[in-house]
């Protein structure tokens, strides 16, 4: 059975949060800011500002360039990378337990004195454009994005993280500066530090850097306000491939709902498990061959917004129709008679078994800590979860069904040879 997590917390007074857990098992420290910005703080017209600043962080600071910041990390033997997403920008170190200092000099510059250079904003926008004329072609991507435009219309959630081709011939370096300027600040940064360093070091090291950061110009959107659709979508993507991509989906549920645990339930009955547990891979694909892929899932995408319930299948052009009704027919029978007894044991036991594995280095002990901070689970949580899963009824996942998969009001969408 897994263990409370020991973890320290520290809140300074300009609003920045440390979280610090001790792991002394090998000398490495993993060092990470996440800041709650991510592409919902995106200017509606400037699709991609939030993934090209965090991609930018690295590239020039007012007293590092960013070739200094290379070969000092490749000196130390240390790793970086930065991301940003749906909700979250992070900045993540891997290093040796020795080079804390280093790693929190250098992640302080990224933070607090990014420059932006234009040769390098040039280059990463030129590598990013690369990209997205790459995942042009990808029809499983282009049909996910479809939906997420039905679903988040409205928002700067509805666009690509990446942004468009149009949002990003627009960007300027200024652009993201102004992003860094307005976004970025220590009242909604977390910093969680994971490894075999003491924690009077990791403290010393954070007032020392980061305690006097403010930013009285930061300007955050507020969260945005979604609701589900409440009639039928269609939208039609022609492609010359061979495969036919279908989705379904709308609008599902945040993380903080009480309901979650039963929605995990679900999911690994419905169509997110293993093939033998899970019904539409089982009926769509092994049974039936319906689909080369296939699955479902509403629980994944929980977090301070709402993520979505989808449901895809990638099949054969001449089988559309066939695959389409065979989908419906399988949520809507799961939503009429839901699950046995049995499945609700797999599923348990998958997801209890699976649990572990969120804790099996330094990082991913950071990404769980960071969704305790977020959502407010406590450091005994890992010991929890179990009770909370083993708690879970047919009753429960039955009801859930029902309320939050609606069989009629899908967002539904087509990519291929339609």
């Amino acid at each position: 059975m897994l263990k409370n997590i020991d973890f320290k917390r520290v809140r300074f007074d300009n609003g920045l949060t440390l979280l610090y857990a001790h792991n002394p098992r090998l000398p490495v420290v993993s060092l990470n800011a996440f800041l709650l910005v991510g592409k919902d703080q995106n200017p509606m017209t400037g699709a991609g500002t939030a993934s090209l600043t965090a991609r930018l962080l690295d590239e020039g600071t007012e007293n590092f360039d960013h070739r200094q910041i290379s070969e000092l990390l490749e000196n130390a033997g240390g790793q970086l990378s930065t991301f940003s997403d749906r909700e979250v920008t992070g900045v993540c170190f891997q290093l040796m337990a020795s080079e804390l200092p280093l790693g929190m000099t250098l992640l302080t510059e990224m933070l607090l004195r990014p420059v932006f250079p234009e040769s390098r904003f040039e280059n990463e926008r030129k590598r990013v454009l690369n990209h997205l004329v790459a995942m042009s072609e990808d029809p499983q991507l282009i049909g996910d994005q479809l939906l997420n435009q039905q679903i988040y219309e409205g928002t700067p959630l509805e666009y690509p993280l990446l942004g468009t081709p149009e949002s990003l011939s627009k960007i300027t370096a200024g652009d993201l500066r102004l992003f860094h300027e307005q976004k970025y600040g220590a009242r909604n940064t977390l910093l969680l530090v994971v490894g075999a360093n003491k924690f009077e070091e990791v403290l010393e090291l954070t007032e020392k850097q980061l305690s006097s950061w403010g930013n009285r110009n930061q300007q955050l959107t507020p969260r945005w306000q979604l609701q589900r659709q409440s009639k039928p979508l269609f939208c039609t993507k022609r492609m010359n491939k061979e495969q036919l991509c279908i989705y379904l989906g709308h609008l599902g549920t945040v993380r903080d709902n009480p309901d979650y645990y039963a929605l995990q339930v679900l999911d690994v009955i419905l169509g997110g498990g293993p093939g033998f547990a899970s019904r539409i891979p089982r009926t769509l694909r092994d049974e039936k061959g319906l689909a080369y892929t296939t699955y479902s899932d509403i629980s994944g995408s929980c977090g301070l917004y709402p993520g979505r319930f989808v449901a895809y299948v990638g099949t054969s052009p001449e089988r559309k129709n066939e695959a389409l009704d065979e989908l419906h027919r399988e949520i809507s029978g799961f939503v009429e008679s839901g699950p046995t007894e049995e499945e609700i044991s797999l599923a348990q036991s998958f997801l209890i078994g699976n649990f572990v594995f969120e804790f099996h280095s330094n990082l991913s002990l950071a990404r769980f800590l960071l969704t305790a901070e977020i959502h407010s689970l406590g450091n005994d949580f890992p010991k929890r979860y179990p009770d909370h899963i083993h708690s879970v009824t047919c009753e429960d996942v039955n009801r859930v069904a029902r309320h939050y998969l609606d069989t009629v009001n899908y967002t539904t969408v087509f990519v291929g040879a339609v």
